[in-house]
């Protein structure tokens, strides 16, 4: 990896993939990249690990088609060749079969015929795609029994992936589109599902921005689908800025598996699997991860760009960066050519080498940037060659081109510009200082935005921010959050001690919106069951949140009650969370309660409108801690195993 430059001024031209890199037809035995986001020698076919590689890898970036994990780091693995799925664990240290495969006709639930792939859903069911009967079927575990069917009449179900809102996607290559099913196994008619932009959908992954990447056998691409299912313009998209879910791993010591659920530990070692050179189950079809293969690049390619107009007569061009990879065993040889009118693509190539700026080399250690030789001119040509030994290849994501050049020759006496040679030698000498003072100017000048809420980086900084303004930031608090607490510090710090002021950190802390969460005063009810002698209540007291609600004459003064909905503090954890946040906002002298709101409406217990009365969704939890027409109810028909759940 080549050293990093510091970023100057705006750039005056940037060349990279978004502008297909503003090549000629001049360029020879390179290809842009967009998987890899960049330009490299060779063809599309000429990469170690395609994205459109068979096994469904996205270019090695993740886990092949018919390879599952559970969350204990089990493995299931669909055997199509075997009509069976497999299960893999390091106390088993061997792939074992579910079931062993069977013949019925008509097939039942244990009778697969070539099984694509498998996945685990987020309720921890088992989930097949049963290809050659056009099914996928839904399995309890660990009791493995069939607690669902989806018929895919006239498809062909070939992957499996599930996205964040627990949605079932089904790549289908023979219905030539990818189908969408809810928690309850519902088709989703109105999802899209690429219709008219897939031809021969077989493999699906989701990025961690919950786009889904979709391998095209037929058209030998990768097509991104949006929310809806809709084709985006991305077609083969830069894959190694994306994060998926990361896969096998291979060293001396064997296979490794990452802890998805817990990235901070470390991998677990696979005891007893093999793979071979193509990275399939040692003596099987059955991949477990993708491996590179040998490939031989050419070992000299070259990128010219199109005519580059600065708009400025006689420029002075200054430099040019590139962001680059550069292996050892190549560098890249950069060099220029100017002139003050334009010329067609025909006459530049036919130009000698001599009207063209000296070459500069770039190696692997080198600063990945170049003064441009060239004398004034309008119009700019930039060459690059990118040469190899044959065995590995330079990677140039972008180059980044800086004009007109404000040297600092301009203000030496005239006698150090009266030769035209030396006067050259000196400006490009000079060039390097000129440089530096920019890169200080630039880090001066975005200072501003370092302080304020929206420009500031993510981390340490905007901790730092808050720390000007006396924030203490919860490490629960995502940035956006922090970011939202920095923009109102003097309103909020105006408000401290008050109601409101306290209402407006409860809210940013918990996300509820006004009027939650309610403040009561308890002052305010000191002759409240005076004036309610004529009725309205129960007992004689008034209730909140279904309980008896009264302060005693010593809770009267200086006391408080905030009551919050069930949402704002789920658990013990989050409930202290609240009374720290409290504590710290309210004025010393004060005391306070919190009353937990749960959703529902009991007259005279819980009917107070606007503070405890809530409505919301009766809540899911396993058999046993509902109590039934009082805080659950059963669904109407299907109810899963384990759990009441509403249809």
């Amino acid at each position: 990896m080549i050293p990093t430059v510091r970023p100057v001024q705006a750039a005056f031209i940037r060349l990279d993939g978004q502008n297909n890199w503003e090549q000629s037809s001049n360029c020879a035995d390179i290809y842009g990249d967009r998987a890899l986001g960049g330009l490299r020698l060779g063809d599309k076919h000429a990469t170690a690990i395609l994205p459109t590689e068979p096994g469904g890898t996205f270019g090695g970036l993740t886990r092949p088609t018919g390879l599952a994990v559970g969350p204990d780091g089990r493995l299931f693995l669909a055997d199509p060749g075997g009509n069976r799925i497999l299960t893999y664990t390091t106390h088993l240290a061997d792939f074992a079969p579910l079931w062993p495969a069977r013949e019925t006709t008509p097939p039942d639930a244990y009778t697969l015929r070539t099984p694509r792939g498998v996945a685990l859903s987020h309720d921890g069911d088992l989930v097949v795609a049963d290809s050659g009967n056009g099914r996928v079927i839904v399995y309890t575990w660990p009791g493995l029994a069939p607690r669902w069917i989806i018929d895919l009449a006239g498809g062909q179900p070939w992957d499996l992936a599930y996205g964040d809102r627990g949605h079932l996607y089904v790549a289908d290559p023979a219905q030539r589109r990818v189908h969408r099913f809810d928690r309850l196994w519902r088709r989703d008619d109105a999802y899209e599902g690429g219709a008219g932009a897939l031809v021969k959908p077989k493999h699906l992954a989701f990025d961690s921005t919950g786009l889904l990447f979709v391998v095209d056998e037929k058209l030998e691409s990768v097509v991104v689908l949006d929310e809806r299912g809709r084709s985006l313009s991305l077609t083969d998209p830069a894959l190694h800025t994306r994060v998926f879910p990361p896969p096998l791993s291979l060293d001396q010591e064997g296979l490794w598996l990452p802890q998805d659920a817990r990235p901070k530990c470390s991998a677990l070692l696979l005891k007893g699997l093999e793979v071979d050179r193509r990275g399939f189950l040692k003596g099987t079809d059955m991949m477990l991860l993708a491996r590179p293969a040998g490939v031989t690049y050419p070992r000299r390619g070259v990128y010219v760009s199109e005519m580059l107009d600065s708009t400025v007569y006689d420029c002075a061009w200054h430099r040019l960066v590139l962001d680059a990879d550069i292996p050892e065993g190549a560098n890249l040889g950069v060099r220029t050519f100017t002139a003050p009118a334009p010329l067609d693509a025909t006459r530049v190539a036919s130009l000698p080498d001599d009207r063209w700026s000296t070459e500069l080399t770039v190696g692997p250690q080198d600063w990945p940037e170049v003064l441009i030789q060239s004398s004034r001119g309008r119009y700019l040509w930039v060459q690059v060659a990118l040469n190899s030994n044959g065995r590995v290849t330079p990677l140039i994501r972008s180059m980044t081109l800086y004009a007109p050049r404000a040297s600092s020759l301009q203000y030496l006496p005239p006698v150090f510009q009266e030769d035209a040679v030396s006067a050259d030698f000196l400006d490009r000498y000079l060039s390097y200082f000129d440089t530096v003072f920019d890169e200080i100017e630039s880090q001066i000048e975005r200072f501003t935005g370092y302080v304020g809420p929206d420009g500031v980086p993510t981390g340490e900084f905007l901790i730092w921010l808050g720390s000007w303004l006396d924030l203490q930031f919860l490490a629960e608090w995502p940035d956006s959050t922090r970011r939202e607490f920095v923009r109102r510090a003097i309103g909020l710090y105006k408000l401290r001690g008050t109601i409101t002021g306290l209402q407006e950190v409860l809210r940013l802390h918990t996300g509820l919106r006004a009027p939650q969460p309610v403040i009561i005063e308890h002052y305010r009810m000191r002759n409240y069951q005076a004036h309610h002698k004529a009725g309205g209540l129960v007992d004689g007291k008034p209730f909140l949140a279904g309980y008896a609600f009264l302060p005693g004459d010593k809770e009267i003064v200086h006391h408080f009650t905030v009551v919050l909905p069930d949402q704002a503090a789920p658990d013990d954890e989050a409930l202290e969370t609240l009374h720290r946040l409290i504590d710290a906002q309210k004025p010393a002298h004060t005391q306070y309660d919190i009353r937990i709101v749960h959703p529902g409406v009991r007259i005279g217990c819980q009917s107070t409108i606007g503070v405890d009365a809530l409505i919301g969704p009766y809540p899911s939890a396993p058999l046993g801690e509902l109590r039934l027409a009082q805080s659950g109810q059963l669904p109407p028909s299907r109810p899963r195993l384990g759990y009441k759940r509403l249809s």
